[in-house]
């Protein structure tokens, strides 16, 4: 008997019809339309795509942070919630306080949520730092004075103090450098291990998403064009679109390759 999937998505769609005017109805506009996937407990998936594919939009339903408008999502069988998953974004620096401490900013969830007094959110806010490779005595140290590759520690540490099920990094890795890139990698290796951790990574380096993935999902218009273990699809691409994806991957590692 099969393990019952972690997180299951049947059909989801997002309409950004515009309003009518003069009487005349606007175009629909689905920045994804019939998308439909399963994901496993302390499984990894990679979402790759050309820009305006639909892979932020799904990642904010996902987050529900914006609502479907059409179909489902399931967390081991029941609706999902909010503190079930949490989003990382590109840019975390932008989505932090700037007047807020280390400390702080990863606590901020837990206050949100009204859970524990201050001195109990202050104190997990530490352990996840510790947790992430962070000294837990930084957490007085304003937010702003740490590094880029601190900020994405931070992140993750102030998504783990709601201990999410789903963690959905948006292109959180594309500002790092190669050595970073590998810190945070290897990080959240560790993290899913210890934490029976789900991820969903998106982002537009496919050969950044197949260190990490065991499956990758195309997106293309607004639709999941190709599905697949990532050795599979990277080795033997069916679609236009991940063809064109893994020429691109080829040629960049070409050019970057010691001459």
């Amino acid at each position: 008997m099969e393990a019952e999937p972690l997180l299951s998505v049947r059909n989801l769609g997002r309409n950004y019809t515009a309003r009518r005017r003069w009487g005349k109805s606007a175009p629909e506009r689905w920045a994804i339309r019939g998308v439909s996937f399963e994901l496993g407990r302390e499984q990894t998936l990679g979402l790759v795509g050309p820009s305006g594919a639909g892979k932020s939009t799904l990642a904010r339903c996902l987050a529900l942070f914006e609502m479907p408008d059409s179909g489902e999502i399931l967390l081991q069988g029941r609706p999902l919630r909010r503190c079930d998953v949490q989003l990382i974004p590109q840019q975390p620096a932008a989505s932090f306080n700037p007047r807020f401490t280390a400390g702080e900013a990863v606590a901020e969830p837990l206050a949100i949520q009204k859970r524990g007094n201050r001195a109990m959110r202050w104190e997990a806010a530490r352990r996840a730092m510790d947790r992430v490779g962070l000294p837990m005595h930084a957490a007085a140290r304003p937010v702003m004075e740490f590094s880029g590759g601190e900020h994405q520690r931070l992140a993750i540490a102030r998504a783990l103090t709601l201990e999410p099920a789903l963690l959905i990094l948006d292109e959180s890795l594309s500002a790092l450098d190669t050595s970073a890139q590998c810190q945070v990698l290897d990080l959240l290796r560790a993290l899913q291990a210890e934490l029976d951790l789900t991820y969903i990574l998106i982002s537009h380096d496919l050969a950044l998403v197949e260190r990490m993935a065991g499956e990758i999902a195309v997106m293309d218009e607004g639709r999941m064009v190709e599905h697949r273990p990532s050795w599979e699809l990277v080795a033997a691409p069916r679609h236009a679109t991940t063809q064109r994806l893994v020429q691109a991957a080829l040629a960049l590692s070409a050019e970057e390759a010691p001459r």
